[in-house]
């Protein structure tokens, strides 16, 4: 059985693809044209790394039995993106048991197409073999790049929240003064355009005492303090001027944002009590009286009680004097303001006692003197 007979064996037919049969088909109808034709050496098989080889026109008419041979025994698997490349008329089928009438009708309408083997090169040029490279198995798809999934995730704004307060003054209420150094509470009052504390400061720093050295005292009373422990200067200044170190609004020992009172802030404060006595109906009421709290005070042959209409709650607090004497509890009590005298040594400071109604700065002491500190807010 020659090539030409295997070629049109059932078995053999069956066993090709839809493709394979086209080209089969193809060099079956060359081959019976021109086997009469003077036969010429082996066309060269060129081999390259694609997956197909095209041959030159001149190739083509001296293709013979053995380029068959090779067609036929390199079989694959072609991509079906070959099947666009074929001629519009041949009907690709792609199951095995459609493949031999497929055959048939493309051969048919091959012999159509091509006359004989003595026509021209332009129409030898539209039907061009393939010769498949024997060592290429299948030809994969290239699958397209996937996307990317789309972020379906929302933007989120995220607030930071602001890190919790965890200092002394946590869950204290606005309403109350805590002095951040030390954690301690203070009473205020608005007393006319001002704002007060309504206690004694009890902020321990150098150069300040309880009385008689009692933390109860301190407690009930809170410290004393000498001139420049009040003002937050170095203790050569109870000796010599401050000078443009005492500023305008000066806070020294007090907490953020409260300052030492001045003569001018003492002065406010005296005005508006008796103001506001004449207008309330109590116009025979001293300054003293309405400021002072209504307990802790030495009793005095006159009967004066304090009635602390305003609610600045002063108390007799004592003093510690400059030899370290501590004397008065109980009967007086004594205020430092931001001033000094022209001499260095001495301070102005606000007086309460427990014998009279007033409330009076006309007081005048050595600055190494203990005295109370009401601080204002600024």
């Amino acid at each position: 059985m020659d090539i030409f007979q295997l070629m049109l064996s059932k078995g053999f037919i069956q066993s090709l693809t839809a493709v394979q049969l086209f080209l089969l088909s193809l060099f079956m109808v060359f081959l019976a044209g021109c086997k009469s034709e003077t036969p010429a050496q082996r066309p060269p098989v060129v081999k390259s790394s694609s997956s197909v080889q095209v041959l030159s026109s001149s190739s083509v008419e001296e293709a013979d039995t053995v380029a068959v041979d090779t067609i036929v025994s390199n079989t694959v698997d072609v991509d079906s993106a070959l099947s666009d490349s074929l001629p519009k008329e041949v009907d690709v089928q792609s199951s095995s048991s459609k493949s031999s009438s497929s055959s048939v009708a493309s051969s048919s309408s091959l012999q159509e197409q091509v006359a004989s083997c003595s026509s021209s090169e332009a129409a030898l040029d539209t039907i061009v073999p393939v010769a498949i490279d024997s060592t290429l198995q299948e030809v994969a798809l290239e699958q397209p790049p996937q996307e990317a999934p789309l972020d379906t995730a929302k933007d989120t704004v995220v607030t930071e929240e602001p890190p919790k307060d965890t200092s002394l003054c946590a869950d204290v209420p606005a309403s109350v003064l805590c002095d951040k150094r030390d954690g301690q509470l203070y009473r205020t009052v608005h007393i006319g355009p001002q704002v007060w504390m309504a206690q004694n400061l009890n902020y321990a720093v150098t150069n300040s005492w309880c009385y008689r050295n009692s933390l109860e005292n301190c407690s009930n009373y809170g410290r004393l303090y000498q001139w420049t422990a009040a003002m937050n200067l170095d203790k050569v200044y109870s000796h010599s001027l401050a000078g443009n170190l005492i500023e305008e609004r000066h806070q020294g020992v007090c907490p953020d944002g409260w300052y030492m009172p001045k003569d001018s802030d003492m002065e406010a404060l005296v005005r508006y009590v008796k103001e506001s006595n004449k207008t309330s109906g109590f116009a025979a009421e001293e300054v003293g009286t309405s400021l002072r709290k209504e307990t802790g005070w030495e009793e005095n042959d006159e009967e004066i009680l304090g009635t602390n209409r305003y609610g600045f709650a002063a108390i007799p607090a004592g003093y510690r004097d400059a030899n370290g004497s501590f004397a008065f509890l109980g009967e007086e009590a004594d205020f430092w303001v931001a001033e000094e005298e022209s001499n260095g040594t001495l301070a102005p400071h606000w007086n309460l006692y427990y014998a009279n109604q007033t409330f009076s700065g006309e007081y005048r002491n050595l600055k190494t003197f203990a005295f109370s500190v009401r601080c204002i807010k600024r």
